[in-house]
């Protein structure tokens, strides 16, 4: 049974940073796509595991989720928002923690079930060494869930359509790059994406999952 994506009450999660999508997941137009994203990853993780570890927790809107899942749980970004703790559910371990994908010792080595990383890679420049990073995490037979848009002019477009004018910035690393980099060091399972059955080159978003071997 996959894990249902539990948002939490609005305005009771705080951003990491300026540019944390938080406000999108409770638009009226923009909240459907936001949130179906995240249950297209969660869709994709095993049913049992001990321990999941979340790159790019940001505001922690995913926390309440894996944390009512997984006994234990480790959260890592950039930047942490205030409050984390309290979005942990209980009975669960989790411990949050600033780090960088890219940094030799960021990330604890062969240690977690599972670890999700959704919209955090086409901001990565350097994919295979994001890749490594995250197989690195790994034990092995544990799977890896990333999400990611489509880098391309017409999605530029419709980010700016939305009200994000900085996505040139942001976005660097298409998702044929980012899959091609994973593939190097992890076996591919399964994806899926939005709308359904789309393309790569003409999805908005996909999610795919890796298992290490």
């Amino acid at each position: 049974m996959s894990l249902r994506f539990e948002l939490p009450a609005q305005g009771r999660l705080r951003p990491n940073n300026k540019r944390d999508p938080l406000p999108y997941y409770y638009r009226r137009f923009t909240g459907w796509l936001y949130r179906h994203r995240l249950q297209m990853g969660l869709d994709l993780l095993p049913p049992v595991g001990r321990c999941v570890l979340e790159v790019g927790v940001g505001s922690g809107i995913l926390v309440p989720t894996l944390t009512g899942h997984f006994p234990e749980y480790v959260g890592i970004d950039l930047e942490l928002a205030p409050g984390l703790d309290a979005l942990v559910k209980p009975g669960c371990r989790a411990s949050f923690r600033t780090a960088d994908l890219l940094s030799p010792g960021g990330l604890p080595a062969a240690t977690v079930d599972a670890a999700v990383c959704f919209s955090v890679l086409e901001h990565i420049a350097d994919a295979d060494a994001a890749a490594l990073g995250l197989a690195h995490t790994l034990k092995p037979g544990g799977i890896l869930v990333t999400g990611y848009p489509m880098v391309s002019p017409v999605m530029s477009q419709a980010f700016r359509a939305i009200g994000y004018n900085a996505i040139e910035e942001d976005h660097v690393t298409p998702p044929a790059r980012i899959a091609a980099a994973l593939a190097r060091v992890l076996r591919p399972v399964a994806r899926v994406a939005f709308p359904v059955g789309a393309p790569v080159g003409l999805a908005l978003y996909q999610c795919t999952s890796w298992r290490k071997v």
